[in-house]
């Protein structure tokens, strides 16, 4: 098999993959993918506390009724009249009495409890919202800035795709299919030589004898190893 056709558009291609590694090595691409990730951070993290904050709530009326509940025995109680009542009715009416201020003491406490949850939850809240806004401007900083470099980079990429059409006509054609898969899994350079006698060009592992021999009957192998195709010179 005639290899040099396939050297000839890796070569052309080596100049695109060099356009592309550009874009995807890009600051702001990099920067706006940490951005974007912190973004969507500090929406779980906002969504955990309205969670939270639906929970505490709910408690929140809990524990208001039973406080309610209580006040009212309370006022009940405060209606009563001791003036007819015996010694054991007495001490039945204070140590109901105790019991119920005990509970309002104890609800009152929760209550305050609650409401400090609820102001904690609440300054998380809008730091998160802070951060989340924060990052969602710079995001699209960042992504207009890549979107600028990738229309400046459009044109060449645009024409060495055109170029490689051309050279493309000239390998076989399922050389090339196989070619273009394994660029696609991000293989590149895709075909590599054959170095000292029994190596991959690329991942530097010994290929059995058996392989040395296809590359001589074929013209070209893969590499078990790091999948690129094998020549040799």
């Amino acid at each position: 098999m005639n290899i040099e056709s396939l050297l000839k558009y890796q070569a052309k291609d080596a100049e695109l993959f060099k356009v592309e590694q550009k874009l995807q090595n890009s600051p702001y691409k990099k920067k706006a993918s940490e951005l974007a990730s912190v973004a969507k951070k500090s929406q779980a993290k906002s969504a955990e506390l309205e969670a939270e904050a639906g929970k505490l709530i709910s408690e929140i009326s809990s524990i208001r009724e039973k406080f309610d509940v209580n006040k009212a025995k309370a006022d009940e109680i405060q209606k009563n009249s001791i003036e007819s009542m015996s010694m054991e009715e007495l001490d039945k009416l204070n140590s109901l009495k105790g019991k119920v201020v005990s509970n309002l003491n104890i609800l009152e406490k929760m209550l305050q409890k609650s409401a400090e949850n609820v102001n904690h939850i609440l300054a998380e809240f809008n730091k998160t919202k802070k951060m989340f806004d924060e990052a969602r401007t710079q995001y699209d900083v960042c992504k207009q800035k890549v979107n600028e470099e990738s229309k400046q980079l459009e044109p060449e990429k645009e024409r060495l795709k055109k170029e490689l059409a051309v050279l493309e006509k000239d390998v076989d054609p399922t050389l090339m299919a196989e070619y273009k898969k394994k660029r696609q899994d991000n293989i590149f350079p895709v075909v590599v030589p054959l170095e000292g006698g029994n190596f991959c060009g690329r991942c530097r592992m010994e290929l059995p004898k058996v392989a040395i021999s296809r590359i001589k009957e074929k013209g070209v192998i893969t590499c078990e190893h790091c999948k690129r195709f094998i020549y040799q010179n």
